[in-house]
């Protein structure tokens, strides 16, 4: 999943810019989440080191830091060379830097300018399309919700189930869940060879699992998490 991360030492401002965005994921039903917003830019760093995502990046870039933003963006294309990195800044004269040091920006914009919002705005956008359209464009599925669009990636799903919930599932990945309503047949046509259907309730990706345990007819989760295998399904697993 792509994750925005923000980092500004203004606090105004910073709260501005994540109102900013959120409004956007809102208004436009991506499929993204702010993942980090903080005025401390080792702590992006330590989340990009921690986390293996993609990312769009707003970054200030007179930080009131020994690191600043320049300097941040330069390690942050060290850690994830297709990440989305837009500098914001009252400092135009400073851009020059950004080629400099070969940050391979995506824009530089004004915070005073009057369209700093319709700015943002575009390369968020721009940034989710490329993203799910471009160079991932072959990995994934997309569901229409009623209030979301969301772009998966089969190989980032551990197994599919139903809830208590009628003609509601739940898929889960290592790191988030997802609810909405369908129906797993529907959602196992659009999956490909890996998954298998091992109970009634239940789709699994057979890439994902760490162990089968088959005293208890469950399968084990490369992230501890557990679903059933039916006596009839058993076999074909196997």
């Amino acid at each position: 999943m792509l994750e925005v991360m923000i980092c500004e030492d203004n606090k105004v401002h910073r709260a501005k810019l994540k109102q900013l965005v959120e409004n956007t994921i809102l208004r436009e039903k991506l499929d993204l989440k702010i993942a980090i917003c903080t005025e401390n830019p080792k702590e992006i760093i330590n989340y990009i080191e921690n986390n293996n995502r993609t990312g769009i990046y707003l970054l200030d870039v007179d930080l009131k830091n020994n690191i600043n933003g320049i300097r941040l963006g330069e390690k942050i294309r060290e850690l994830d060379s297709f990440g989305y990195i837009i500098f914001t800044t009252t400092h135009l004269e400073m851009s020059y830097l950004a080629f400099k040091y070969k940050v391979e920006a995506m824009d530089y914009v004004i915070k005073d300018d009057d369209d700093f919002k319709e700015r943002v705005n575009s390369c968020i956008l721009k940034s989710y399309n490329t993203y799910h359209k471009g160079r991932h464009k072959e990995d994934y599925i997309t569901i229409n919700t009623d209030t979301r669009v969301i772009n998966i990636r089969p190989s980032d799903i551990l197994f599919i189930e139903t809830t208590g919930t009628p003609h509601k599932i739940r898929i889960h990945e290592e790191n988030r869940q997802i609810e909405l309503y369908a129906n797993l047949k529907d959602i196992q046509e659009k999956l490909t060879s890996n998954f298998y259907r091992c109970h009634k309730s239940y789709i699994v990706n057979k890439d994902k699992i760490e162990e089968i345990d088959k005293k208890y007819k469950k399968v084990i989760m490369i992230n501890g998490e557990e679903c059933y295998v039916s006596f009839r399904y058993m076999r074909g697993l196997l």
